[in-house]
Parts: C-alpha cells; structure tokens; sequence
C-alpha cells in the first residue's frame, strides 16, 4: 500500500475542498508514485480532468477518462483570408453535412495494425466504431478556424474514440481490481487482462487519431475545396491528452497516466485552448520534470454544466461570442459552452509558466459545435 504519493501542483488559485479530497485519495491509491495537477484541473468523475499519474505497475483506467486519445488537430489552411460573413455561413453549413455529430450513414473501413482483446470490443468495433469513424461528437467537442498575430487562419479540430473508448473502459473495468484505499480500479501491466488493457487503450487512441484525421479530410475535400481553400499537412500538430503510456523520468520507468493533460517532451509543440469565443495559446514544452513533462490541455471548466445552463443566458453567449461566426439557431443549447462557463485562460497559462513557454496566440473567428 502507498500513502504518501507526491503531489505537485501548478494552479495558481486555491482548490476546492472536493478537488483536494479526490486528489488526496488518489495519492493513497496502491502504487501511485507521483502526481501532477495542472491549472485546468476541476472535478469529472472519480478522478479530476487536469491530473497527471505515475506508477510503477498498475493501470488506473479511471485516471485516463472514457475517451481514451481525445485530442487536438491542427492545421494552416490557405485561402482562409478571404472568409467574410457569407463565406462563413457557408463553412457552418457544410461542416453540417461533411461531420456528422454522432454517426455515418455508411460504415467506414477500420484498418488498424491490432486487434481487440475481447469478441465483444471487436463487434463493437464493427458497429459503433465504423458508424462513428469520422464524427465529431459533443460536449466540448468542437471544429474551428482561428487566426493568428500574423493573420494566418488555422484549423482546429478536437475529438476522441467516440463510443469507442467508453465501450473498451467499461470492459476493463468490469474486469479490475478494487484499491481499498481509493476504492480505484486498477489492473497489473505485468498479467495477462493488464497487457489486454494496454493493448485495448493504444487500440482507441489509434481510433481517435483516425478519426480527426477522417474529419479534417472530409471537411478539405467537402468543404474547403468548393471555395478555394487547402489545408498544408506539413505541420500538423496532433496530440492526445487522455493516455497512459510508458516514460522515463529521471532514469525510472513508470506508467504515465494523462486525462486531460497533454505530455510535451522539450521543445515539442502543441496548443492550448481557452473556450470557444477565447484565445488559444500555441505552446512548446519546457521539459519539466516534476510536472513529467506534461501541460494542461484547455482552461478548463469553473461551472458544471448543469450550473452553467441555469446562469448563463443565450444573451450573454451571443455578447461572448460577438467576435465569433457559429450557429445563432443553436445559441439556447451552448449556453454550457459558453467562454463564462470556463476558466480565464490567461490565468492557466501564467500558472504553467514552468512548464511551458507562449510561441503564438490564435483567436477563433468560427466555431462548430455539435447539438
């Protein structure tokens, strides 16, 4: 038993008791080592969003989240210069068409170099998994274009597994062991169901990539290409911040748990968004150590969704969004998303100043949501 895992923290503003209660409970969880919470952290399920988990054996499903490889998609388009009022409303309307938000009519083909370990998980995959190949989903799921200091227009996209995920962490969890301490689940990398469950995660986060990839070149092809837009490939940055993956740190192998945190290894790029009518931050990681090498991968929530639904009204969206082409028929049902529902993101980013260092700032000036 472990009852004394550290924790590190870069939040810049004092937790909630119901956040430090969950993470002093995880801290007591059989072989948890280490942990790292970052500035976007805030309460989703039995472990926080923003929370970072070394161990030397055991796999924590519960610590990487039901959506296992959600992440972020990122490309420069050309031609975007050009996207005026009516030019957008265009974007809005084919996205609708090019990315369905929860199924295809057709199945898509899954061509991935492994299998699942479970008969179940693969006629899973054969369902739920070929409909929902190239969908965006809801929530916080979203495509947008956003323009940088230099007038450059990217796009962004953010996605993950899809039923997928929580179909494969339901499965495992069915088969783990309880933690007494933490009442956690966990299974040992070194049996038989731990390998299955490594081999089931890398499964899902192969799916998730496929299917930002699927999306962005739906919307190049469907979208884009009809008004003279192209997407450049060459820097795509894509990165994933619901995982477990083996790291060194520090001459020690441990099992390096993110949900909801992204791993930069030095210099490495990736973005950092703040809500849908705020900045995102382009960021490159400063190899941080004690942080292992990880960054937030949003500003994270400060209302639920339920809270916000009750507090933010669809006028206070349209005034936060006033810079920011979307759907205003669907203002009343993304109150829950508004930028007021979310942390400031400026705030998250000074937090992690040690952590990561600003290469650019990027407005969003079109938004797509699924609801």
């Amino acid at each position: 038993m472990n009852n004394c895992a550290t924790i590190r923290k870069w939040v810049g503003h004092k937790l909630d008791t119901a956040i430090e209660r969950r993470l002093h409970c995880l801290a007591a969880a059989e072989d948890v080592s280490e942990i790292a919470v970052m500035p976007d952290v805030h309460l989703a399920g039995d472990v926080c969003n923003g929370v970072v988990v070394a161990t030397k054996r055991m796999i924590y499903p519960q610590c990487i989240g039901g959506d296992i490889g959600c992440g972020y998609l990122c490309a420069e388009i050309f031609g975007g210069d050009m996207i005026n009022e009516r030019v957008a409303a265009k974007i809005i309307d084919g996205l609708y068409r090019s990315v369905p938000i929860n199924k295809h009519t057709d199945r898509e083909p899954l061509e991935f170099n492994r299998e699942l370990s479970g008969t179940n998980l693969a006629k899973a995959a054969m369902r739920e998994g070929r409909l929902q190949l190239g969908t965006l989903g809801r929530g916080n799921h979203f495509v947008e274009l956003q323009r940088s200091h230099d007038d450059r227009i990217f796009l962004l996209i953010h996605s993950g597994s899809r039923a997928m995920g929580q179909v494969i962490t339901a499965h495992h969890l069915k088969r783990a062991e309880v933690d007494t301490s933490s009442k956690l689940k966990f299974l040992d990398a070194d049996t038989v169901r731990g390998q299955e469950l490594l081999n089931d995660i890398q499964w899902a986060r192969q799916y998730a990539s496929a299917n930002r990839l699927a999306m962005m070149a739906a919307i190049e092809r469907e979208v884009f290409a009809p008004i003279g837009i192209k997407v450049d490939r060459e820097g795509l940055i894509h990165l994933d911040h619901n995982h477990v993956q083996r790291e060194m740190h520090d001459g020690d192998e441990y099992w390096v748990h993110r949900k909801g945190a992204q791993g930069l290894s030095p210099g490495q790029t990736s973005i950092i968004p703040g809500s849908m009518g705020t900045k995102t931050y382009l960021v490159a990681g400063r190899g941080n150590r004690d942080a292992l090498n990880s960054c937030s991968h949003g500003a994270g929530r400060s209302m639920s969704r339920t809270e916000a639904a009750k507090r933010i009204s669809t006028k206070m969206l349209r005034r936060e969004m006033s810079e920011v082409w979307f759907d205003q028929r669907k203002a009343s049902s993304m109150v829950d998303e508004s930028p007021s529902a979310y942390k400031n993101v400026r705030k998250v980013i000074k937090a992690q100043k040690e952590l990561v260092q600003i290469v650019d700032q990027r407005v969003p000036i079109l938004n797509f949501k699924g609801r």
